[in-house]
């Protein structure tokens, strides 16, 4: 049995060593290799920046080519734009003829006032965009477009000189005549077959370039060794106007002037190729050339190899035989498993990446140099790169077998014993929260040694540990504690201080001075000045509610003599009037229904102001059912349709179509909409128009009653609902000045709320419901 117990240990801890070196190995002999291969990549011209690059090689020929026609200095502008110069020279021909007078301005000096930036300068051209060219005049615009095509040529030309001595190129006239070449042979035999043998081996790519008699591309062709869309490209870029910006920017409209009747062929070789990839130092990509080389291939790899280590120490310890995954290793602590491996696996992930990692052979080098033969030392340096990764691959098992711990034993148990956090947290918890309540619970009114010898103490115990890092520090360590003594009882008193000016603050508020203030600084106390603030200010509002609700009292007697009074000095009166035993029938039924009107109108007072009482004291029994407000507002647009239709107002009703069932008071509910249309009917100016608006969404209803003022809205709309406030002050219209005051109380009793909204004239009303 021990025998087959030490075979199946011996079979485990090989199959870990394979886990661990066979990625290893892959990896020493798949990333050399890949960097390698990714290194002798050939650069990519299949892209639209090169293909630019060298359509503007022909324009930077094209000029050469003008420059020797003319045997003196030409600007590019002369050779692009040709037919600007000519239009303005027969326009200032014309002009001159008819003047009597002849011209001096030729194209070469318009050209050159082109280049003066004293004059013209560019800066006020090239900043110019939009209607703004509107204003140049011809020769403006001209000067402008000669700046600016200067510098973009000045561009083609640097490009160019870039190439010029690893490219091959030629010129040929519309009769095949070679004009311009730094070739040592025709090129044109090259380009004239389809892709010849001798182009994919001695050359890195061809193109070739024609232009018709009007400078219009009649072939463009790009030869190279891998497939792609080169040609296409080539004869997107050389059809393109370089120039096509110049009328929106300038108001230039003239035509830009391509080659005419010419023919280029340009050819690199793979000598010269490698020669400018070596000596470009970037350039390359500079001239539209894709020579970016990625390894994100290798890293893709590299975490696959990782994946299936990790794999293995999940997997292998299921196989009971090989007896793996309890050994004390894998019983780290967290803590330290993530450090190492995010560490270890973090900067292995990199070095995968970066082809240039690791790729000069330090250890190569150093032996070389000190006398090692070569290849001994390429075998230690091998090696030394197969343990890198054997350790990295190793972290990485050890890691998955550290984690698969938590399938094990559990998410709970493993956070309770493997985590040290979790273990020093009670502690520390503990410890903290005993410094903070001995130090939250000081009494400043009592002497404050005691404390001081505590806090000092501790300070003591803390440095301590922290000093014993250093030979000196325990002498420093007590003068260090001695001064913190001093220093803490220096501020301990000044704290006492400033604890007494908070209480000088807190007796002056007691005593009833609301306005005190407290100039001098408060220490650690400062947070309590913005609190007797708010107790300040708190006070404040309670006194100012308080005479508020005193002045109601006084105008609610106030306003309840004067209401009932009116009506009932109106019944005296015309009840002496009918003691005449002579007064006619006619004038006696008249004074009878103007008691009825007078006594009916007090009922209604006296009514109201049972009302509001009982809503105020909250002593009103409410019949809670579902109702449909939108049926309870057709009732009362129904019922009020006489004084709505009197009151020559054009009510807008916008209601649901559906129905809105809310738990409410239907009695309470339709007096709220009652008094409210009776409001608008009283006070709305005549021949406008109210609005009446019910919104009903997932979360609340929201009533809305919109109407003109027919007086000047000068009240405060949060008194308006105060009891026996009217809109008009003089109190001349019929009413108790109750009706918004019961509105708001029942509304708020049912849970709603009632606001009242004033927008110059607008009178504005908003109820909202919320739904259960």
């Amino acid at each position: 049995m021990d025998i087959k117990l030490k075979n199946s240990r011996k079979l485990a801890v090989v199959l870990v060593i394979l886990v661990i070196l066979l990625p290893s190995l892959a990896m020493m002999i798949i990333r050399p290799h890949y960097i390698k291969g990714q290194g002798n990549s050939e650069p990519n011209f299949n892209t639209s920046s090169f293909m630019s690059t060298l359509v503007q090689s022909n324009y930077v020929l094209y000029a050469e080519e003008k420059q020797r026609e003319n045997q003196a200095a030409m600007i590019p502008f002369d050779i692009f734009f040709p037919s600007a110069i000519n239009d303005k020279q027969t326009k200032e021909n014309e002009e001159d003829k008819n003047s009597g007078s002849k011209s001096n301005t030729s194209s070469q000096e318009i050209s050159r006032q082109s280049l003066d930036e004293e004059n013209f300068p560019s800066s006020k051209y090239k900043n110019s965009y939009g209607d703004e060219y509107g204003g140049y005049s011809s020769e403006e615009a001209i000067i402008a477009s000669a700046n600016e095509i200067s510098n973009y040529f000045s561009r083609w030309e640097n490009n160019f000189s870039t190439l010029r001595s690893y490219l091959q190129y030629e010129v040929r006239d519309e009769n095949g005549k070679v004009i311009d070449s730094n070739a040592t042979e025709e090129l044109d035999p090259l380009l004239s077959q389809t892709k010849p043998e001798a182009l994919d081996k001695k050359y890195a790519f061809g193109a070739i370039v024609k232009y018709d008699e009007s400078g219009n591309v009649s072939q463009a062709e790009f030869f190279y060794g891998k497939p792609g869309n080169a040609t296409q490209l080539l004869n997107e870029q050389v059809r393109q106007n370089p120039c096509s910006s110049f009328d929106d920017q300038y108001g230039m409209d003239a035509p830009f002037q391509k080659p005419q009747g010419r023919t280029y062929i340009y050819l690199m070789t793979a000598e010269n190729l490698a020669s400018f990839m070596e000596s470009s130092n970037g350039y390359m990509e500079y001239l539209g050339v894709d020579t970016y080389r990625s390894t994100a291939d290798l890293s893709i790899v590299f975490i696959t190899l990782l994946g299936l280590v990790a794999a293995a120490a999940l997997l292998l310890p299921f196989i009971k035989p090989l007896q793996l995954g309890d050994e004390k290793i894998f019983q780290v602590p967290f803590e330290l498993v993530f450090i190492t491996a995010s560490f270890v696996l973090g900067f292995s992930l990199s070095m995968s990446v970066n082809g240039n990692t690791m790729s000069n052979e330090p250890i190569y080098n150093v032996l070389h140099s000190i006398g090692v033969p070569k290849g001994l030392a390429s075998v230690l340096q091998y090696f030394w790169g197969f343990i890198g990764w054997a350790f990295i691959f190793a972290v990485c098992y050890w890691a998955a077998g550290c984690i698969r711990t938590v399938f094990v034993i559990g998410p709970k148990r493993y956070i309770q014993e493997r985590v040290i956090i979790y273990r020093i947290w009670p502690w520390a918890k503990g410890t903290v929260k005993n410094i903070y309540n001995s130090m939250l619970h000081i009494n400043l009114k009592d002497d404050t040694t005691k404390v001081l010898i505590k806090v000092v103490l501790i300070n003591f115990i803390i440095l301590g540990f922290i000093s014993l890092m250093w030979v000196w520090g325990i002498g420093a360590l007590i003068i260090y504690s001695l001064a913190l003594f001093f220093l803490l009882r220096k501020y301990c008193n000044d704290l006492q201080k400033q604890y007494h000016r908070l209480l000088d603050a807190t007796n002056q508020l007691a005593e009833g001075n609301l306005n005190g203030t407290i100039p001098e600084e408060l220490g650690v106390f400062e947070p309590f000045r913005g609190e007797i603030t708010k107790i300040q200010s708190g006070f404040k509002k309670a006194v100012d509610e308080e005479v508020k609700s005193q002045k109601m009292k006084t105008d609610l007697i106030t306003n309840v003599s004067h209401d009932l009074k009116t009506p009932l000095t109106a019944i005296i009166t015309y009840v002496d009037l009918l003691k005449d035993e002579n007064l006619p029938a006619e004038e006696r039924r008249h004074y009878i229904d103007v008691l009825e009107q007078k006594s009916t109108r007090l009922k209604l007072l006296i009514e109201d102001l049972f009302e509001i009482s009982k809503a105020t004291s909250r002593n009103v029994t409410l019949n809670i059912m579902d109702v449909d407000i939108v049926s309870l507002m057709q009732q009362a647009k129904l019922e009020l349709h006489d004084k709505i239709e009197a009151s020559n107002l054009y009510f807008r009703w916008r209601l649901p179509e559906d129905k809105v069932v809310l738990p409410l008071d239907s009695q309470k509910t339709y007096r709220v909409f009652e008094n409210l249309l009776v409001n608008i009917t009283k006070y709305a100016m005549p021949r406008t128009r109210v609005y009446v608006d019910m919104e009903n969404d997932e979360k609340r209803v929201r009533i809305s009653m919109k109407n003109i003022s027919a007086s000047e809205l000068t009240f405060n709309p949060s008194e308006i609902t105060e009891r026996f406030v009217r809109g008009d002050a003089s109190r001349n219209t019929e009413g108790s000045g109750l009706g918004l005051a019961i509105a708001k109380s029942f509304v708020e009793l049912q849970g709603g709320s009632l606001q009242i909204m004033v927008d110059a004239d607008l009178f504005t009303v908003e109820i909202v419901f919320p739904k259960p």
